[in-house]
């Protein structure tokens, strides 16, 4: 049995700042989540109201609310991460009739970026035969490490009904959601900037990093709704 949080337990506030120090605070309650901006008004939202979140990479979430504009939440929240998993395992709990097998690739941005990197890495091994193997040699010993963290990282995800299959660069593999003990976010942060990940966390202590892609929040509710079925 995965032991998961499920549910909103207790309310807890969450304060965030905008890039113009403007607050922000955010409740989260058995039926609903209350928001308050800076001008002082409170909005309760009910969870059946929130159409759906959408990553704004870098910077924040814009949660998507029937007849309302967007609000969001940005990575500098205290405990984005806990709050974001809060909200999605509520969502989780309201549309678990909504599950249908589907698969998550990853931002053509991003892909368009891997190709790029192959590219280089290949040409300069070609390029380095000229100039002598022991050119040759050092590069593909530097090469090698890089190629097979490349090669481990997921290129797309496909949600079945009894598992998820992982597929890399040169491989793929499935698993099954009962192998699966847990999932969080994740905010890495670098000079290029902040990315949003799912960590998956394996019961044979393995983890799983999944980044750039494309729905990740839609990935992480409806995976989610598969492990509450578990």
């Amino acid at each position: 049995m995965l032991q998961q949080e499920h549910g909103v337990k207790e309310s807890k506030t969450y304060f965030s700042e905008s890039s113009m120090n403007r607050q922000f605070s955010f409740d989260l309650h058995e039926n609903s989540l209350i928001y308050r901006p800076d001008n002082g008004e409170e909005y309760g939202i009910p969870w059946k109201d929130i159409l759906y979140i959408e990553d704004r990479s870098g910077d924040r979430v814009d949660i998507f609310v029937k007849g309302q504009e967007e609000i969001p939440i940005r990575y500098a929240t205290d405990e984005f991460t806990r709050l974001l998993k809060k909200i999605c395992l509520q969502l989780s709990q309201i549309r678990k009739e909504s599950f249908y097998a589907q698969k998550f690739t990853l931002t053509s941005k991003y892909l368009l970026h891997m190709s790029f990197v192959i590219s280089v890495l290949v040409l300069c091994l070609i390029g380095s035969l000229f100039a002598g193997k022991a050119l040759f040699f050092v590069l593909l010993s530097l090469f090698i490490p890089l190629g097979i963290m490349i090669q481990r990282k997921p290129i797309s995800l496909t949600l079945h009904n009894r598992s998820l299959t992982v597929r890399n660069l040169l491989s793929q593999k499935s698993i099954r959601y009962d192998e699966i003990q847990d999932i969080d976010f994740e905010v890495e942060s670098n000079d290029y900037g902040s990315t949003l990940c799912i960590l998956l966390h394996l019961k044979n202590r393995k983890k799983i990093t999944i980044k750039k892609l494309n729905n990740i929040i839609l990935f992480f509710i409806m995976l989610q709704i598969k492990l509450n079925e578990t």
